[in-house]
């Protein structure tokens, strides 16, 4: 077919590109609502976005993959809100993410998808490949443990502010540490 300004789409590649990755997600998350995540089928999801399987094979290898990349939209956008604030602290501000999207980890947990949050987790503050051996063991007990957290909180209802938690995870951190002190002696 010979192009004209009749049927080509005035926006960029890229700005196609971005129409077609956020109607796909917004069609995962909507069918998500109602349906098992194992039975939602790509051409459930093209269907709903609006999307031939070509666009959604074209941006994504698998349905998890939607997921995946819209946990690390969120998260970068989260990452560069969060450290810009004075008070700053990290756990805290953790917990407020996934607090401020609570139906979204909740529905991702009773899915069986948890373990996306958990990727999520460890691609942000979890060891990197050029970090010294000592950084990368220290990033991921930190990262894993932190995940085993959030996961639990998930389990029970995300009871607890993101301030409560915070408070919970330093307690904690100060009673193993003195453990440690009195092991040592």
């Amino acid at each position: 077919m010979r192009q004209t300004s009749e049927n080509v789409s005035p926006m960029s590649n890229e700005g196609r590109n971005q129409y077609v990755v956020e109607h796909i997600t917004q069609a995962m998350l909507k069918l998500m609502k109602n349906h098992n995540f194992n039975e939602i089928s790509i051409s459930q999801i093209c269907d709903e976005a609006g999307v031939g399987r070509a666009s959604f094979y074209r941006n994504f290898e698998s349905k998890e993959a939607v997921i995946s990349r819209y946990l690390k939209k969120l998260l970068d956008n989260w990452w560069i809100e969060a450290i810009q604030k004075p008070d700053f602290n990290l756990v805290e501000a953790v917990f407020s993410h996934y607090w401020n999207h609570r139906e979204l980890c909740i529905m991702l947990y009773k899915q069986g998808l948890a373990h996306l949050s958990l990727q999520s987790i460890r691609e942000a503050c979890g060891p990197k490949p050029e970090q010294p051996n000592i950084v990368a063991y220290a990033t991921a007990y930190f990262s894993y443990g932190l995940y085993g957290w959030i996961e639990e909180w998930f389990k029970r209802g995300m009871q607890e502010t993101p301030k409560e938690m915070a408070m919970l995870w330093e307690a904690t951190q100060k009673a193993q540490n003195q453990v440690s002190k009195e092991r040592s002696e």
